[in-house]
């Protein structure tokens, strides 16, 4: 039986497409909390490094203080991009979701259509061949 199905090349491929986005963002977010974790724990060591240093002359203390400001502002930008691609993902998954659930529906129509057409056949060879059961 072959039926004029509109949809059903649309749907696979468009989850397909959401499915390759969502693994690419999953890829970009785990390099990003990999990149905080090492910059995380870099800025850890070279406090813990300084720590021993005697306060040196006010450029030092200055150069050290702008390098402080600055590894904080890249920490805060990483963790913004995590939470960006976090959200990225939910809302992809989402859109997979809901092309799951039309997928479903199509293919519930799909098999009524394929019953009726059965029926159909069923009643129309019983209209030509009565004798037959």
């Amino acid at each position: 039986k072959s039926y004029h199905q509109p949809h059903q090349g649309k749907i696979p491929s468009e989850k397909r497409k959401r499915q390759t986005e969502i693994e690419g963002k999953r890829q970009q977010l785990e390099d990003q909390i990999l990149q905080l974790q090492h910059f995380k724990s870099k800025a850890l060591r070279e406090k813990w490094l300084l720590q021993g240093i005697p306060a040196g002359s006010a450029e030092e203390e200055e150069a050290r203080r702008r390098q402080s400001e600055e590894d904080e502002l890249k920490v805060k930008k990483l963790e913004e991009n995590i939470h960006r691609l976090e959200q990225e993902i939910q809302k992809l998954e989402s859109e997979e979701s809901q092309i799951s659930a039309k997928e479903q529906i199509i293919l519930e129509k799909l098999k009524e259509t394929e019953k009726s057409y059965d029926n159909l056949q069923k009643v129309f060879q019983k209209s030509r061949c009565p004798g037959t059961a």
